[in-house]
């Protein structure tokens, strides 16, 4: 009888076992991330971005670059920021509310020790005993440093939605929010309607702008523009060449007034002084390739091609 009732146990258990099974299939829903992971053979934790191992999911982050602290709110993980550098400005309204640690070059070493981080993140490489102090604490340290290309950049975004949410989470996460981003790229550069105008950046009065050599020269290229400085270097225009200096439009730092511009001997015969096309940019979006420097690429590219 003993025999008889364990088997029947057995075999209630095993369909039970079924229809759980079958309920969590026809639901649709995808489970926890875990459960996603295990499903395709990986799993979020750990994970390794570049040089660094990361155990867990980090809840307390460490940003000590502005341009991180952007990224990171932009991709809805602000919430796991805890501590930014003294820089950090933006979102104004949430940075406000974290515990200021110092800058990438000078670590707040006290205000660190008041919090209980678990992940660095920076755009710029840290002073050696400041790196060998977090090694100490135990407390990875992950540096982004700036991209020279698209390519970088998307890897820079790729990897810290790795860094933050693991693996298969992290790369789904993070490949979805860059397409948004290069998406906003296509979109200006298909208001060109076959038109490619020449354009210069100018970050300096004068001759100081983005050149060939530089990223911002090839973001202006990836938006369908002819970069009028792009046989140059080092952000400066050859002045012997002045008279080869034609943009149709004029993009500038906001240190430059339009006003400026108009009234310069370089510039007043140049198609873009002559038509009104002159606007003035926040350079620092480019400096910190944060998510706003898509959304000021797109409204250079509304600007050039006349959309309202």
């Amino acid at each position: 009888m003993k025999h008889t009732k364990k088997l029947l146990a057995l075999a209630l258990a095993a369909l039970l076992a079924l229809s759980l099974a079958a309920c969590r299939e026809g639901s649709g829903q995808s489970g926890s991330q875990s459960q996603g992971s295990a499903a395709s053979g990986e799993a979020d934790w750990p994970v390794r971005v570049r040089d660094v191992d990361i155990l867990e999911a980090p809840q307390r982050v460490l940003s000590l670059s502005p341009g991180t602290t952007e990224m990171l709110f932009d991709m809805g993980l602000g919430g796991r920021v805890a501590g930014v550098s003294d820089y950090c400005d933006y979102p104004a309204g949430e940075v406000q509310k974290r515990q200021r640690c110092g800058t990438v070059l000078s670590i707040n070493t006290s205000a660190v020790q008041r919090q209980d981080f678990d992940l660095v993140v920076a755009s710029a490489p840290l002073a050696e005993q400041d790196l060998i102090w977090f090694q100490q604490q135990d407390i990875p340290v992950l540096v982004l440093e700036r991209a020279g290309s698209l390519e970088e950049l998307r890897q820079n975004y790729l990897d810290l939605a790795l860094a933050l949410m693991g693996n298969l989470s992290g790369r789904n996460h993070g490949e979805g929010y860059w397409e948004e981003l290069e998406g906003m790229l296509q979109e200006g550069a298909g208001y060109s309607d076959g038109t490619h105008p020449r354009a210069i950046l100018l970050r300096q009065m004068g001759y100081g702008m983005a050149t060939g050599d530089t990223f911002e020269g090839s973001l202006l290229e990836e938006l369908g523009f002819v970069n009028d400085a792009a046989a140059y270097t080092d952000w400066l225009y050859d002045r012997e060449d002045v008279a080869d200096l034609e943009p149709d439009v004029i993009f500038a730092g906001q240190s430059i007034s339009i006003d400026e511009i108009k009234s310069s001997a370089i510039y007043q015969p140049v198609a873009a002084v002559l038509n009104d096309k002159i606007m003035n940019v926040d350079l620092t979006v480019f400096e910190r390739q944060s998510p706003r420097m898509f959304q000021t690429l797109l409204e250079m590219a509304k600007f050039a091609y006349g959309v309202e």
